[in-house]
């Protein structure tokens, strides 16, 4: 009675250890089909933890390259705008330095005044422009007012504030989004003949008092427009440097996001990816060990009670 009982224990032990190796062998010949490792919490709770968080990890880093992408066609429009206005700043000094000039007389000032009141109108429309979203662009973080409002005196006002929206990517830095309509317009500063500021003014009030100006036949105020426009112009240049400055910050973060994808997917590769080489070892040991145990379990199944007795 106790011999029937030992025999079959060690038949249920070897049945057990016979299909705990088939398992593992399974494992190893798919994984070994698939090139990935079948990792699960189960089988490995470190691989698995390593892999989700490096996954994370990859996809934030997408997601940055994403906006970073989003940001620098926003600073491309940025710069576009401000080449337009720079293009108009120009024509308005070659007319300012013509009009100083005794050659054209009142009436070819008042032409002068009309096209100066032409660019300052479509200064201020590209003052005004959206982002792809429908935002101003130079409404600093009051995106959803008009920033550049023109008043019944023809005046020019700023309705936006000096805030520059940022963008916070994965790695906690902040990436300006657009410069403000206060830092757009600048600030031209007003001195007497002591050298004492008087007043200052932004873009839009050079413009329209050099509209004045000329309407007037004022080569005193002609004259002021002179200096006055080469500032905003210096100050639209500046703006631009800065943008290109922007663009290049863009480039280099976009290109550290897109480093650090190859480097977390090799690492994300090393957590799942099969190692041919240990593989195949490990599968030839299992399958030694299978048929080890198979030829063992077949001796004993052909043994009768007889040849055990005997």
């Amino acid at each position: 009675m106790d011999t029937k009982i030992s025999t079959a224990q060690y038949f249920k032990m070897m049945n057990d250890l016979m299909t705990t190796q088939q398992g593992k062998i399974a494992e190893l010949q798919s994984q070994l089909s698939a090139g990935k490792k079948n990792v699960t919490p189960s089988t490995d709770v470190k691989a698995t933890t390593s892999s989700l968080k490096l996954s994370q990890v990859i996809s934030n880093q997408e997601d940055d390259i994403r906006n970073l992408q989003s940001v620098n066609a926003g600073y491309k429009e940025e710069e576009a705008i401000m080449m337009s206005m720079v293009n108009m700043m120009i024509r308005m000094e070659d007319i300012s330095v013509a009009a100083r000039s005794d050659t054209y007389g009142a009436n070819e000032l008042n032409i002068f005044a009309i096209e100066v009141e032409g660019y300052m109108d479509d200064i201020r429309g590209l003052a005004n422009s959206r982002d792809s979203n429908g935002h101003f662009l130079f409404a600093g973080t009051k995106v959803t007012t008009l920033p550049f409002v023109k008043k019944a005196d023809g005046s020019v006002e700023y309705k936006g504030n000096q805030t520059e929206p940022k963008l916070e990517l994965d790695t906690g830095y902040k990436l300006p989004l657009s410069i403000s309509g206060h830092k757009l317009a600048g600030v031209i500063e007003r001195k007497n003949a002591l050298g004492a500021v008087t007043s200052r003014v932004d873009m839009f009030k050079v413009m329209q008092d050099f509209v004045t100006a000329l309407k007037a036949n004022d080569r005193d105020g002609v004259e002021l427009a002179i200096s006055e426009l080469q500032t905003v112009s210096r100050n639209l240049n500046m703006n631009l440097v800065d943008n290109g400055l922007r663009q290049n910050l863009v480039e280099e973060r976009r290109d550290i996001s897109e480093e650090k994808i190859v480097i977390y997917k090799g690492l994300l590769s090393d957590a799942r990816d099969v190692d041919y080489a240990t593989a195949v070892t490990q599968l030839s040991s299992d399958m030694l060990a299978l048929e080890a145990a198979q030829s063992t379990f077949a001796k004993v199944s052909q043994l009768s009670i007889l040849n055990f007795i005997r």
